[in-house]
């Protein structure tokens, strides 16, 4: 089943690839001075893997986007997993978080910039502040959907501690929900990463992009896209394989399957 889902998967890929070369080297439906064939990409690609500028600029938004992520993960867990189990905090919580989440992250950008200055500081806040709340929601659900019996049979084998509660059924009974929310927060982290480095920065992938648009260079410009994606495959796909580590009663229930 596995291995049909990877050669499904690696299939239309390389379907897609395919129709895109035939596309502009063979039938000339697209013109490659507005997108270069997928060969082409390749080796601009391969090319900048070796550039240290271009290095650099990736180092960059790795760094912004993993403080970016810690920040997001590790107060979007806490506060989910309080505003689901405890009905208080929940209440105390939730109308600001209904303020909050609507808020357009990139439209706060100037107010960003005006508190913590030019710096990173603005920029990794914003993106912390976006993954943030799709961590929490995701948390708080997992949290809140844990029916009580689990609690009371947890209390009968003598779980009675608020630790030994979370330790026991909260924290695994909401995991999967919270890995969820972690995928989502943490893409959504990087992806604002990136649309801030191209308004407000000076370096990254962000800024590598604006830079190669406004020189046409379009070899780097879909190089860095290739990149970017990459680095998106490797978040949802990293925290799946971690969530199945973490979680490996999850992989042993059976899915209803649609067909």
């Amino acid at each position: 089943m596995r291995g049909r889902k990877l050669a499904a998967q690696f299939g239309s890929v390389a379907v897609v690839l395919l129709f895109w070369q035939l596309s502009v080297d063979v039938f000339g439906l697209v013109s490659p001075s507005v997108l270069p064939a997928p060969t082409a990409i390749a080796v601009q690609t391969a090319a900048l893997g070796v550039d240290a500028g271009f290095l650099a600029h990736v180092a960059s938004t790795l760094r912004r986007t993993v403080i970016a992520s810690v920040f997001a993960a590790g107060f979007g867990i806490v506060i989910g997993l309080a505003m689901g189990w405890n009905d208080t905090v929940r209440s105390l919580l939730g109308p600001i978080f209904s303020a909050l989440y609507p808020l357009p992250v990139v439209a706060l950008l100037p107010l960003l910039i005006l508190i913590f200055g030019r710096g990173d500081g603005a920029l990794i806040f914003a993106a912390a502040f976006g993954g943030f709340f799709l961590v929490a929601w995701n948390a708080m659900s997992g949290a809140g959907g844990i029916e009580s019996v689990y609690f009371d049979v947890a209390r009968d084998n003598d779980a009675t501690s608020t630790y030994a509660l979370f330790r026991e059924v909260l924290l695994p009974g909401s995991l999967p929900v919270v890995f969820t929310g972690l995928r989502l927060g943490l893409s959504t982290s990087f992806l604002i990463v990136i649309s801030v480095e191209l308004i407000a920065a000076n370096d990254g992938l962000g800024y590598f992009m604006w830079v190669s648009w406004n020189t046409y260079q379009l070899g780097e410009l879909y190089a860095s896209v290739v990149v970017i994606g990459a680095f998106g495959i490797a978040i949802t796909y990293g925290l799946e394989r971690l969530q199945g580590y973490l979680v490996p009663w999850e992989e042993e229930t059976p899915r209803r399957r649609l067909i």
